[in-house]
């Protein structure tokens, strides 16, 4: 009985040190944050690293998102993903070395948001805002928004309740020609669409066209 005692002991001992994160030699982390995001009262770690990165700030490098737990004083993987994040110059006319489209990361009422801007030109940005919770086992999209503006000439968005399958679009027509820049008008278009679930890793920037006029992204 003894020698099956210390077998498990020695047995749970090798596993929780196997499970002790270790950045890999290629990753570089270039964001830390933290936040509860099981509502279990305990900080989460949530890594953002370069892959492979080198001195060279104009070339483009992959990135990684990890998410970890804390175990007693050790931090164990939860997840890892490579997908949801952009390449470093993933972000149109990124104008300043070093400069990135992830713009924002952040815990907040224990869901993790991911924010990417693109630069279309020194005008036009695009904005992709993705709210992802914890629940049933994995990670799932819980709400988008969508934003493409022009700094005077127009500004179109897109809420999306991945929960209620809500959708709201909001478009704002400007006037560049005006000195003050007022706005010329606004539209808003409330529908229901039905969504598959979608999780961290099956996520993907779609744009669904259901008219000429009606499209949304997320």
């Amino acid at each position: 009985m003894k020698n099956i005692s210390v077998l498990l002991y020695l047995v749970c001992s090798i596993l929780l040190n196997a499970q002790r994160f270790q950045l890999p030699k290629n990753c570089t982390v270039v964001k830390t944050i933290k936040g509860d995001l099981d509502k279990d009262g305990i900080d989460e770690t949530v890594l953002v690293c370069n892959i492979d990165q080198t001195s060279d700030l104009k070339q483009s490098f992959g990135r990684k998102l990890f998410i970890l737990k804390q175990n007693g004083k050790d931090l164990i993987l939860w997840k890892e993903n490579s997908t949801v994040l952009h390449d470093t110059k993933d972000c149109g006319f990124c104008f300043n070395d070093g400069e990135t489209p992830l713009t924002n990361i952040e815990i907040k009422n224990n869901t993790l948001t991911i924010v990417h801007d693109t630069y279309n030109n020194s005008r036009r940005t695009e904005r992709n805002k993705l709210i992802f919770r914890y629940q049933n086992n994995d990670w799932f999209l819980i709400g988008s928004t969508y934003r493409y503006w022009d700094t005077c000439d127009f500004d179109h968005r897109c809420d999306i309740n991945f929960s209620t399958n809500q959708v709201i679009i909001t478009d704002i027509e400007g006037d560049c020609d005006d000195v003050d820049y007022k706005k010329k008008g606004t539209s808003v278009k409330k529908f229901d669409y039905r969504f598959k679930k979608i999780t961290l890793d099956s996520y993907k920037p779609t744009e669904i066209k259901l008219k000429k006029d009606v499209y949304f992204i997320y």
